[in-house]
């Protein structure tokens, strides 16, 4: 009977301490999962976090190279504009000049023969 309840003492010692350390790998085992886990999803956070800034920072490159651009076409119409109005101006500045001189020379051309059909006249 001694010898029955001794081994059933170890026997019982054993399996709890067979229980005790497949809990203890249970629990290390779900640490290591929930760690990798926890490790992949803060990954995966970082790399989204990364791809976001990267997006956004192209994102906001390619609309600081449209507003550059857009300046760029603004000063160029801007000036095209401004060219063609001198031009323009230009060119109305000499035709008032040549229609100035020619209406100068018919009225001086026709003070001379007013000139000299008065003197045809006396």
């Amino acid at each position: 009977m001694r010898e029955q309840v001794f081994v059933n003492r170890v026997v019982s010692s054993e399996l709890s301490c067979k229980t005790q350390t497949a809990m203890r790998e249970r629990v290390f085992a779900n640490r290591v999962v929930s760690s990798e886990l926890s490790c992949k999803t803060q990954t995966a956070m970082r790399e989204q976090v990364f791809a976001n800034r990267v997006l956004s920072s192209e994102l906001s490159c390619k609309t600081q190279t449209a507003m550059r651009e857009q300046v760029f076409v603004n000063r160029v119409l801007s000036s095209e504009l401004s060219c063609k109005t001198e031009t323009a101006m230009r060119e109305q500045v000499f035709v008032n000049r040549v229609l100035s001189h020619e209406l100068s020379c018919k009225t001086q051309t026709a003070m001379r023969e007013q000139v000299f059909v008065n003197s045809v006249k006396q």
